[in-house]
């Protein structure tokens, strides 16, 4: 084999080790790109979550004594609605001004009431919705719009 012939063979060489060491600072780059975007769909996920019994210890503090609840719902959207019973009318609106008060429920609705008799005496029924956001959890996040990729399957999809 010639010198010129090894010198080819080396500068052949090289160009492949550069383009491998190019790969291979890509697929590194594309990594971290995948790291950032599942950190932040983490983010977004944990800041959005609803803690629950947060919501009903929240309801449960403003709540006047002659109310009592039969049931509660609650969906992802952080929309609330509950069944319960008051004294009178008034316990009710109460209820209603206390909910309105405090900073976390918002969207206060009163869909139904009704007065219903008992063997004890009369007692107001109600059905009552409300929207909670806690105001007091921030997520700090780049805003950063972010593509991602998603397969027929709903996963992530590699690129």
């Amino acid at each position: 084999m010639s010198k010129s012939g090894l010198d080819a063979d080396i500068a052949d060489t090289d160009s492949q080790i550069a383009d491998l060491e190019e790969q291979i600072s890509s697929l590194e780059a594309q990594s971290l790109d995948e790291v950032t975007i599942a950190q932040k769909v983490i983010n977004s996920v944990e800041g959005s979550e609803i803690v629950w019994s947060d919501v009903v210890s929240g309801l449960l503090a403003v709540t006047p004594l002659d109310i009592y609840y039969v049931s509660y719902a609650g969906n992802e959207d952080g929309s609330v609605t509950i069944n319960g019973l008051g004294d009178t009318y008034i316990s009710i609106s109460g209820l209603i001004d206390a909910i309105s008060e405090e900073n976390s429920f918002a969207d206060v609705f009163v869909p139904s009431t009704a007065l219903s008799a008992s063997e004890t005496g009369e007692m107001a029924t109600f059905s009552l919705n409300f929207s909670y956001a806690d105001d007091s959890v921030s997520v700090e996040e780049d805003n950063v719009e972010v593509d991602v990729p998603v397969g027929d399957d709903g996963t992530v999809a590699a690129q």
